[in-house]
């Protein structure tokens, strides 16, 4: 495996960095991803996707999907009033997978293509009313 650097599309602070590094397996110029991302729009874990990092700074700018794992992606951020740590619990009960970046309060949300896509968007919905922020990053169920 190696990690692949991603340069990143900013929004006035967000995200507070210009490039993620993520974990691949990369077989001849395909790579497949293999940890979930926090900032990179369009590719869910275990996503095959072509790309080629920039000769100069080493980062892919753009990148082509070419195998779709299935799998969804939605992160998740905390607000002043509400924190992730109590409804954690429920997403893995759902079989999700949960991985956190505490300090910004971000939370990036795997869900598997086997997952029941109607009680994951219900458990979504009352996150989102009870305050959260969130984002489909990936949406295939």
């Amino acid at each position: 495996m190696e990690k692949v650097a991603f340069a990143l599309d900013t929004d006035g602070e967000w995200p507070p960095f210009a490039t993620e590094h993520v974990w691949c397996e990369k077989t001849g110029t395909i790579y497949q991803l293999k940890n979930v991302p926090f900032f990179i729009r369009g590719l869910a874990f275990d996503d095959k996707f072509s790309a080629e990092p920039d000769p100069v700074n080493g980062c892919v700018f753009e990148f082509t999907v070419l195998e779709s794992s299935g799998r969804s992606l939605v992160w998740i951020l905390e607000q002043d009033e509400v924190t992730f740590g109590h409804y954690e619990g429920e997403l893995l009960g759902l079989g999700l997978s949960v991985q956190g970046f505490p300090g910004l309060g971000l939370y990036a949300v795997d869900v598997p293509a086997a997952v029941d896509g109607e009680a994951v968007n219900a458990l979504m919905d009352r996150l989102e009313g009870l305050g959260f922020s969130m984002a489909f990053s990936v949406w295939r169920h």
